[in-house]
């Protein structure tokens, strides 16, 4: 008898885009030699990869393991969440919803009371990010996607890592011209890029 492996799979997708950082509510770092606020023109993301744990993350040996766990919690908050098991059902279809683990609750709302639904959660992407500052300088980082069950593919848990890709693909394509812009601006100041300062993630 043929055997059925019920295990989702997750499959990796790639997605390059660019963006500004402070679309994304990152800081600006230090600050220019006539006073002007340094600016991030320019960030790459590259190769996500889908982890259905934390612990699968850290056994792949990409990112460490606190990389891996600020990304699933990053990633819980973006989850969408329901009131109530109905609403979120109506949302993603019968039988796709949740309540919340003790873990989730506490990631998303700081809190681990719960009280609320979401679609079933089945992992999350982790990406690198590269970014580049009117500085010249050049900072890593790690981003990061939910993968969940939506209304349109009850079953199948690859399409959920495929919504997840395009909206990751969609929020970059929607603020490319921002960055391009501030690019723009930063070189009409004078602010050339020159020099880099390297950093890392990973193990």
């Amino acid at each position: 008898m043929a055997h059925n492996d019920q295990t989702p799979h997750l499959p990796r997708r790639k997605r390059s885009a660019r963006l500004s950082l402070a679309m994304m509510g990152a800081s600006a770092f230090g600050l220019t030699a006539c006073g002007q606020p340094e600016q991030t023109t320019d960030v790459s993301f590259d190769s996500p990869r889908s982890y259905q744990s934390v612990d699968e993350c850290v056994a792949a040996d990409v990112y460490t393991r606190s990389a891996c766990e600020d990304a699933y919690e990053a990633s819980i908050k973006e989850v969408p969440r329901f009131n109530t098991l109905e609403e979120c059902e109506a949302e993603h279809g019968e039988g796709a919803c949740t309540a919340p683990t003790e873990q989730q609750s506490q990631a998303a709302t700081g809190s681990s009371g719960g009280g609320w639904f979401m679609p079933a959660m089945m992992g999350y992407m982790v990406g690198n990010m590269m970014s580049r500052t009117s500085h010249g300088a050049t900072n890593r980082g790690v981003y990061q996607e939910p993968v969940y069950r939506n209304r349109q593919n009850q079953g199948n848990w690859n399409t959920a890592t495929n919504q997840a890709s395009q909206r990751v693909n969609q929020r970059h394509q929607a603020l490319r011209t921002t960055a391009t812009q501030n690019r723009q601006a930063t070189q009409r100041r004078g602010f050339g890029s020159r020099s880099s300062a390297r950093g890392g993630w990973g193990s």
